[in-house]
């Protein structure tokens, strides 16, 4: 398994873009964040579909 890409806190935005997972450990807490790339239709497609779930 590849380790984890580790930030800290106050990292820049475009440094989550740069991984599909990154765990971001601060002096309490530790939270694993998880980035999925998709086009804008499949976003669009996505945000209907939820729309219509509700």
């Amino acid at each position: 398994m590849k380790p984890m890409e580790k930030i800290t806190p106050g990292a820049k935005v475009y440094k989550l873009f740069e991984h599909e997972k990154l765990v971001c450990e601060g002096k309490d807490e530790v939270f694993i964040i998880s980035v999925t790339k998709m086009s804008r239709e499949e976003y669009e497609r996505d945000q209907k579909q939820t729309a219509a779930n509700q």
